[in-house]
Formats: structure tokens, C-alpha cells, sequence
């Protein structure tokens, strides 16, 4: 019990510290362009979200081409 706890904590500081990096770089961000913090948090959620779209078809072909070539290696039509 004790080292999952150890790791729960871990992680709770992990989120803390990357959150509080986050509201930096928002603050500073709206401090350098004048403009407000949720305007500018509004502009990277938006940003974030057509990444992540992006890059989930992106890591969907990067699996499928992993497992064509696992597989044709499993077969041995591919020596590496």
C-alpha cells in the first residue's frame, strides 16, 4: 500500500508543478501580447484540441505500420 501511495503522490505533484506551469505561461503570454488570460487560454485549448486530432490519426498509421511490420518480421519476410 505504501508504494501506491508513494505513487499517487508523484503524480498529484507532477499535475500540480504542470499546472503551475500552465498559469505561468498564460500570464506571461497575456502580460506580453495585451491581451486576457482567458482569451489566451481560450486560443490554446482550441490550438491543443486540433493537435490532438491530428495527432491521434497520426499515432493510429504510426500503430497499424508498427504491426505490419511486426508482423511480416514474425513471418520472416523481414531480417533486421
Amino acid at each position: 500500500m505504501r508504494a501506491r501511495s508513494l505513487a499517487i503522490h508523484r503524480i498529484l505533484a507532477w499535475l500540480h508543478v504542470s499546472s503551475d506551469a500552465v498559469r505561468t505561461t498564460l500570464r506571461a503570454i497575456a502580460h506580453h501580447t495585451g491581451l486576457p488570460v482567458v482569451f489566451v487560454a481560450a486560443i490554446g485549448l482550441a490550438l491543443s484540441w486540433r493537435v490532438l486530432r491530428r495527432g491521434v490519426g497520426l499515432m493510429v498509421e504510426v500503430a497499424v505500420t508498427l504491426a505490419l511490420l511486426l508482423f511480416a518480421t514474425h513471418l520472416g519476410w523481414i531480417r533486421w
